[in-house]
């Protein structure tokens, strides 16, 4: 079953509307970005939302200080790190606060994504993979290539392979049909104007679910 991540939460009635569309997981942003939110901000939105699906947290080289200052106002299922944090960083993070920890690895770049999981295995509970792109840390909207999946999978080991970047719904049935994604994490693919589009959010939710039946059961999650 293929697992979908919406990230770059800013709304409630986006919220909500995943919710009924039983996503998997919500992204709120809280590093720099056109998406990014401060704590409060997405505290109103989930609890405006009585049984949200699990909130993820994006960060970008974040301090213990500010994790906890956001951790302590805002309920996150998952801390997803995206800059250069270590291995040891990401055991400290984990022990700490006791939560799943997602490390992004750019694919496309100089170092080798396969070979970085080796060092990250056991600090991690996942892995994400996103295009590489020198100016900025995510959130590019460009797809890397799509060919490097099946080595990384096999790398990721027992762990969840994500894969992210360029993501929308005229391309998420390939990565279903083709790679077996475990989980696809999506954010400018379903949006419009840089907002997010209810109508765009609902035909890749329905193309996904359409291959792999209900992803409503929350269970097993990674």
């Amino acid at each position: 079953m293929t697992r979908i991540k919406i990230c770059g939460i800013k709304r409630a009635e986006t919220l909500l509307l995943l919710k009924e569309l039983a996503v998997d997981y919500v992204g709120f942003v809280f590093a720099p970005s056109k998406r990014q939110v401060d704590a409060p901000a997405a505290s109103s939105v989930l609890s405006a939302v009585p049984g949200h699906p699990p909130a993820v947290g994006v960060f970008v080289n974040p301090t213990i200080a500010e994790l906890d200052e956001i951790l302590g106002q805002v309920p996150l299922a998952v801390i997803q790190l995206h800059g250069q944090e270590s291995p040891e960083y990401c055991r400290e993070v984990r022990e700490r606060y006791g939560l799943h920890i997602w490390k992004a690895l750019a694919v496309g770049g100089e170092e080798d994504a396969a070979e970085e999981i080796e060092r990250y295995a056991d600090a991690v509970d996942a892995f994400l993979f996103d295009t590489y792109d020198p100016s900025q840390a995510g959130g590019t909207g460009k797809r890397f290539s799509w060919e490097h999946i099946p080595r990384l999978q096999v790398a990721c080991k027992d762990k969840a392979c994500i894969i992210a970047g360029g993501i929308n719904a005229g391309n998420a049935e390939e990565l279903v049909n083709r790679y077996q994604a475990r989980v696809i994490d999506v954010s400018s693919g379903v949006e419009t104007d840089g907002e997010k589009d209810p109508e765009k959010i609902k035909t890749l939710v329905e193309r996904v679910k359409a291959h792999e039946g209900s992803n409503d059961n929350y269970a097993n999650r990674a």
